[in-house]
């Protein structure tokens, strides 16, 4: 039951609860630096794994994997909200429920990077990408570009972007 402040005493529909889902999901990419490393490298997965010819099922377990990794920084993001709006000074019990739930990101982390490693390592087709990427006029500096911009997106991060274009504004 949903309590009746956020709702007003009104019913709450199916397109209520994924615009709060999606607004929850956005503040953690604006607020949380692991998620935008966690959403950029999924990018470059997909993106790259057409080229590396992976079948259907390996592009489910990649996709299985990068969902897991994604699911569980939420969970530890709003784990430490929570335990920071709860516990305003240092605890140490706020302190390790933080980090385990910080360790588990990792564990999910580090499985994904496995499932990748063993998915798509496939050196022959890995070092002939490389080499076209590397070799080609037009996708070279479009790479670092898009690198570029990958960077920027995870340390500086959207708000920090904004903030940076609203400041030449003035």
């Amino acid at each position: 039951m949903v309590p009746d402040w956020k709702t007003k005493g009104k019913r709450r529909s199916i397109s209520d609860s994924f615009r709060d889902a999606i607004r929850g999901l956005l503040f953690a990419v604006k607020t949380e630096r692991n998620m935008r490393i966690h959403l950029t490298a999924a990018l470059y997965v997909l993106f790259f794994a057409p080229f590396l010819e992976v079948s259907r099922g390996e592009y489910a377990t990649l996709i299985l994997a990068i969902a897991l990794v994604i699911t569980a920084e939420g969970f530890n993001t709003a784990i430490e909200m929570l335990c920071d709006y709860a516990q305003k000074s240092y605890n140490p019990f706020i302190g390790k429920t933080k980090d385990i739930a910080a360790g588990a990101v990792l564990v999910c982390a580090g499985f994904a990077a496995i499932i990748g490693f063993v998915v798509l390592w496939r050196p022959a087709q890995l070092w002939g990408l490389i080499c076209a990427i590397v070799t080609s006029p037009v996708y070279c500096p479009l790479f670092v570009v898009i690198t570029a911009i990958a960077v920027v997106f995870i340390f500086v991060g959207p708000v920090g972007i904004a903030g940076w274009f609203e400041r030449k504004k003035k």
